[in-house]
C-alpha cells in the first residue's frame, strides 16, 4: 500500500471521494428540506437539517488533492474540477451556511446551538466583504447575547447596528 505525507493513502482516498460523490445528493436534499421547514415554521427541524451538511470536508479533501492529485488516475481533470466545485464551499457561502443554521436555531430560542455556528466561522467575517451578510452575522450575534442575558453587551451591539444602518440610509438618500 502506498503511503503518502499525511498517513492517507491513494485507496482510502479514493474512496473517500467516490462516498463524498454519492453523499453530494444528500447534500441537495439538506439544503432543499430546510426550505419546506422554514416554510411550515419548523426551526429547529430546519437547523438540524443544515448543520448536517459537513462544511469541512472540503478543506480535508483539497489538502488530501494538493498532495495527491497526480496519483488519481481514475478522476479526469474534468471530473476533478466539477467535483470540487460542488463539493467545496468558499468562505463566503461557508459564512452564509452557518449564519443560516444560527439563525434558525434563533427563531428556535436555542442559544447555545446558534452560538456553536456563529462561532464557527467568526474569523471569516472580518475577511469578508459581503455588507449584508456581515450585518446577519453581527445581528445573529446579538440575538445570542440577548438570549445569554448580557443585556448591556447587547445593547452596545444593538446601538453600534443601529448607526450601521443610519449610515447605510444617509449614503443612500445621498446618491
Amino acid at each position: 500500500m502506498e503511503e503518502t505525507g499525511s498517513n492517507i493513502t491513494i485507496d482510502q482516498l479514493k474512496e473517500y471521494v467516490w462516498k463524498t460523490l454519492k453523499s453530494g445528493k444528500v447534500v441537495v436534499v439538506r439544503e432543499k428540506f430546510p426550505e419546506l421547514y422554514e416554510s411550515e415554521q419548523q426551526w429547529l427541524r430546519a437547523a438540524q437539517m443544515l448543520s448536517g451538511i459537513d462544511l469541512d470536508s472540503g478543506i480535508r479533501l483539497k489538502q488530501a488533492f494538493v498532495s495527491l492529485y497526480m496519483s488519481l488516475d481514475f478522476l479526469s481533470p474534468g471530473n476533478l474540477t466539477n467535483f470540487l466545485k460542488t463539493r467545496m464551499l468558499d468562505d463566503t457561502n461557508k459564512l452564509s451556511k452557518c449564519v443560516q443554521i444560527a439563525r434558525l436555531y434563533l427563531e428556535y430560542d436555542d442559544a447555545v446551538n446558534a452560538e456553536a455556528f456563529i462561532n464557527k466561522d467568526s474569523f471569516l467575517v472580518t475577511n469578508s466583504n459581503q455588507e449584508v451578510l456581515n450585518l446577519q452575522y453581527k445581528v445573529c450575534y446579538v440575538r445570542i447575547l440577548d438570549l445569554k442575558r448580557k443585556f448591556l453587551e447587547a445593547a452596545l451591539r444593538y446601538y453600534g447596528i443601529s448607526q450601521i444602518l443610519s449610515n447605510a440610509k444617509l449614503g443612500t438618500s445621498k446618491a
